[in-house]
């Protein structure tokens, strides 16, 4: 059985996964580590302590922000909920390509399936309100929203960078379309 994390180290994890965050948005993906110590106000020691190496930092980054859109989900009550969702989601890829695309050659595969697993989690709620509201197909399932994340994200770390949007309004769009309900 594992103890739960003390409150200042759960703190200096938190600041580190917010300095990296910010880190990786100003300057790029391959920020030096030591940039994010910094920021974060701790030693690097403190950060090797916490995450093992640049991957896992970067998918404790990507995990805490589909954690923070699924909070934001689950506030929801509108019918349309799951729109909103497949809205942020497409948002978040676009804004965090080199993100998902380090994710994507990341060497743990367990710790990917634990990021689907909450992308999943995130988006479940508002798929449940919006189905009961009748402006989702039924045929939808949770598992469906890892697919819904694939299809959203696809081409957009090969894509020019002056296309990314473009590609990703488009793929948003017949996304949506998809998954309303037809009478």
């Amino acid at each position: 059985m594992t103890r739960p994390m003390r409150k200042d180290a759960a703190q200096r994890r938190d600041a580190l996964r917010k300095a990296a965050a910010t880190e990786f948005a100003e300057r790029g993906i391959e920020v030096p580590l030591d940039a994010i110590a910094d920021r974060a106000g701790v030693g690097r020691a403190t950060l090797y302590r916490n995450f093992a190496d640049r991957d896992e930092l970067v998918l404790a980054v990507f995990a805490g922000l589909v954690d923070e859109l699924g909070e934001r989900m689950r506030q929801k009550t509108a019918p349309d909920a799951f729109f909103d969702f497949v809205h942020e989601l497409s948002e978040l890829l676009l804004r965090n390509v080199a993100l998902s695309a380090a994710l994507r050659h990341a060497q743990s595969r367990l710790a990917l399936v634990k990021l689907r697993q909450k992308i999943i989690a995130a988006g479940t709620s508002a798929l449940s309100l919006s189905q009961a509201a009748g402006t989702v197909r039924a045929d939808l399932e949770p598992g469906d929203i890892r697919i819904l994340a694939a299809l959203l994200g696809a081409g957009l770390e090969t894509a020019d960078p002056s296309e990314r949007e473009a590609i990703s309004r488009r793929t948003r769009a017949l996304v949506l379309d998809g998954l309303r309900a037809r009478s």
